[in-house]
Formats: structure tokens, C-alpha cells, sequence
């Protein structure tokens, strides 16, 4: 048996090492900190608004603030699209809000990219495609041809987009959704809230227990 045991220590931690770096990408980018202050009924109406999946009806809005060059977002990404949405497919409004860091240089013209694709109702699969490759777009000095490249992915209209990606209108729109987001004090990304509570995402387990608890309540009156 004492021959085992170096072969048993080295698996044991090799399993903690691994755990450890699963637990810090599915953790929040902590470039920003703070907590969230006291949310007004005018900031509880902008949660519920822009980009959405779900019932607009529901009485569970789950609003998450995202940076599309965060890594640990693009691991978020897939556990909300796989899991979270198909298990609550129907029952919650889903909104997704930009935030992007300025740590990240590539963050706001993903935004921009994503945003000005939702002008052609195209806004989740520009999302889908800006996350799942964050690897070939992250690095690029100018990553706005590979942007360009997802574009012409999902059928967009490319001279539209363009003009779009770069209008007044998709830079107030990245801006207001920033503002809101630095209003709340949120602690970085993603940052996810429950009718307009933030949640403790260290853990996927902790957003699926606040949305279970959202929809137990009775509705209001």
C-alpha cells in the first residue's frame, strides 16, 4: 500500500490544481470591486430593458453585465446558453447588458459589433459567435475584421453594420449600459442580478438557487 501513496498524493493534487482553476474562471473578473448600492425602482425598469430572451411577462428578471473579452464571461456564456436558459425556457426574462473593462482593448468594439448586428435582429447569434471564439479576437491589435468576418457569418447586411457599429446611437446605447452598471457598484464581470439583487456568482449553483428562489415567490400584487 506505501508504495501507492506518492502516486495518490501527486493525483490529489493535480485534482486540487485543477479545481482551482475552474473555480477561478467561473469567478467574476475582479479588475473592478465595490458592492451593490441601494437600487432604485428607475434602475429596476433599465435592468429589464435591451437585449432578451424569455417571457417579458416573467417575474423573474435575471440581468447579467457582461465584457465579451472577459474569459471568465466567455465560461458564464456557456453555462447560460446550455443550462441556465434551456432549464428556464419560458419562465424568465434574460437580459444582457455591456460592461465592458478597460483593461480589456477589444471589449468595446465587441459591444459595438454585437450591438449594431441586433439592429438587424441578429443580436444572440452576433453574441454567440463573439464569445465562443473570444481566443481568435482577444489578442488583435485591431480586432475589427474578425468582427467583420462574424458579420457576413450570420447574414448581416456588412454596409449597414458598419455604419452602424460606428453611429452615436450603438455608442450611447454601450455607454448608458456602463453608467448603469458603475451606478450599481457592480464588483466586475459578469455580474449577474435577480429582480435587481445582486447574486454571489462564485459558483453556478449560487445564480440557479437565487433564480429557484425568484420564482417561489408569489407573484406581486
Amino acid at each position: 500500500m506505501k508504495k501507492y501513496i506518492p502516486t495518490i498524493l501527486i493525483g490529489l493534487a493535480i485534482l486540487f490544481v485543477v479545481v482551482f482553476i475552474v473555480r477561478a474562471l467561473m469567478a467574476p473578473d475582479g479588475s473592478q470591486t465595490g458592492s451593490s448600492t441601494e437600487i432604485t425602482q428607475e434602475d429596476k425598469d433599465a435592468l429589464k430593458t435591451g437585449a432578451s430572451i424569455g417571457d417579458p411577462n416573467s417575474q423573474v428578471v435575471v440581468t447579467e453585465f457582461g465584457d465579451y473579452q472577459c474569459p471568465a464571461c466567455a465560461q458564464w456564456h456557456i453555462f447560460l446558453k446550455d443550462t441556465v436558459l434551456p432549464k428556464y425556457d419560458g419562465k424568465i426574462l434574460f437580459v444582457f447588458k455591456n460592461f465592458p473593462l478597460p483593461i480589456h482593448k477589444n471589449a468595446e468594439s465587441a459591444a459595438y459589433a454585437v450591438e449594431a448586428a441586433g439592429l438587424q435582429g441578429k443580436f444572440w447569434e452576433m453574441h454567440n459567435l463573439v464569445y465562443e471564439n473570444q481566443p481568435e479576437w482577444e489578442n488583435e491589435a485591431n480586432a475589427d475584421g474578425k468582427f467583420e468576418e462574424y458579420a457576413n457569418r450570420v447574414g448581416l447586411n456588412i454596409d449597414q453594420w458598419k455604419k452602424d457599429k460606428g453611429s452615436g446611437k450603438i455608442k450611447d446605447l454601450v455607454e448608458k449600459d456602463t453608467t448603469l452598471g458603475e451606478k450599481l457598484n457592480l464588483p466586475g464581470t459578469p455580474s449577474f442580478l435577480v429582480n435587481g439583487v445582486l447574486i454571489d456568482t462564485k459558483n453556478e449553483e449560487a445564480l440557479i438557487q437565487a433564480i429557484d428562489q425568484a420564482l417561489a415567490q408569489p407573484p406581486a400584487q
